[in-house]
């Protein structure tokens, strides 16, 4: 039987980082709302983020955290958002002194969190041993929200909510007719200082699936200007009219049903990884930094249709990550990936 956690009128969720995180942290409203009934529910990240929130059913809001200016200013505003909003209780799922010091000026009763470099803002911690990679990242999540007596579930499933109307944009957007299954996606950038996959992996993937499928191949996720982007599209060569560059065209809600209606998604670990397999997509993801704290155990993208590419490699102590990623696409081929590619699209 449900419980309504006493004391509690108001819950913030918050998860300032990135696309994936905050895709993996949707999982675990459903398991909140269940145990929570009568609580209201905040989901407080990046703003450009809250188009995957849409009208959504578990949250009564969603809070865009304050962005530019430096970190005092930004925690007087935060500060000042939560005074207004009046929660009982904010988790911070993330270690991040500068929302944990603004909710603590906004005087919240429970502050939980991970505690790291002494957690002088929280009122109730765990130890975050992430970097150890034992589970998955969505399960660290109930670490924390144990703590209100929410039961750790047996699967993590993603609750993305994106507005229907980011259909229409998105099939103006498109260089074709939409058609759910008539094209295949490539993310091709990586972004937040991570290492990209090489060319010739695109290359060899765009080939198979436009020779051997019929699919026109979408290019998304570079930077513009990328040279990855031509050297892609010349290493196709006479099949490069049904490739397209796709990168930045959309917002985040037309990204989701982009990825949802592909025949096949592939890249590295990322956000629109996370993104393509939360939405149902056929995701093949290669992990590109498969130490334990990068690990598929611990990032793999959550979702029915999810499929990974890991080999174990142990990063050397002196090793930087380029080097470390560089290391580990030598273990694989292209035509490994095209194998991969083609055994998710016969699932």
């Amino acid at each position: 039987m449900a419980t309504d956690f006493s004391g509690i009128a108001r819950l913030v969720l918050v998860r300032p980082d990135r696309i994936g995180d905050v895709v993996i942290t949707s999982s675990c409203f459903a398991p909140v709302r269940a145990a929570l009934p009568g609580v209201e529910i905040h989901l407080a990240a990046q703003a450009r983020m809250a188009p995957l929130f849409h009208e959504h059913p578990a949250l009564k809001s969603y809070l865009a955290l304050p962005e530019g200016g430096d970190g005092d200013s930004r925690s007087k505003i935060l500060a000042a958002q939560l005074r207004k909003l009046q929660p009982s209780c904010v988790v911070h799922l993330i270690p991040d002194p500068e929302i944990e010091r603004a909710a603590a000026q906004a005087e919240i009763p429970r502050r939980i969190g991970f505690r790291q470099d002494g957690g002088q803002w929280l009122t109730e911690s765990r130890v975050g041993p992430k970097k150890r990679g034992e589970k998955h990242e969505g399960f660290y999540n109930f670490d924390l929200l144990e703590l209100l007596d929410v039961k750790v579930p047996e699967k993590l499933t993603p609750w993305l909510t994106p507005a229907e109307g980011a259909l229409g944009t998105l099939a103006q957007k498109l260089p074709f007719g939409v058609a759910a299954g008539n094209y295949a996606v490539l993310h091709v950038g990586a972004h937040a200082g991570k290492p990209g996959i090489a060319p010739e992996f695109f290359v060899a993937a765009a080939r198979w699936l436009m020779q051997e499928r019929g699919l026109r191949v979408l290019l998304i996720g570079a930077e513009p200007g990328d040279e990855i982007i031509g050297k892609i599209i010349a290493g196709v060569g006479g099949e490069s009219k049904s490739i397209h560059n796709f990168c930045g065209k959309t917002d985040l809600a037309e990204a989701a049903f982009l990825l949802r209606d592909a025949a096949v998604v592939f890249g590295r670990d990322s956000g629109p990884a996370h993104l393509a397999a939360a939405m149902g997509a056929r995701t093949v993801t290669l992990m590109l930094e498969p130490e334990r704290e990068n690990s598929a155990q611990r990032w793999k993208p959550l979702g029915e249709h999810s499929w990974t590419l890991e080999k174990p490699l142990e990063r050397r102590w002196y090793e930087s990550r380029a080097r470390f990623a560089r290391r580990n696409l030598a273990q694989y081929s292209p035509a490994e990936v095209v194998d991969a590619l083609q055994r998710a699209l016969e699932a």
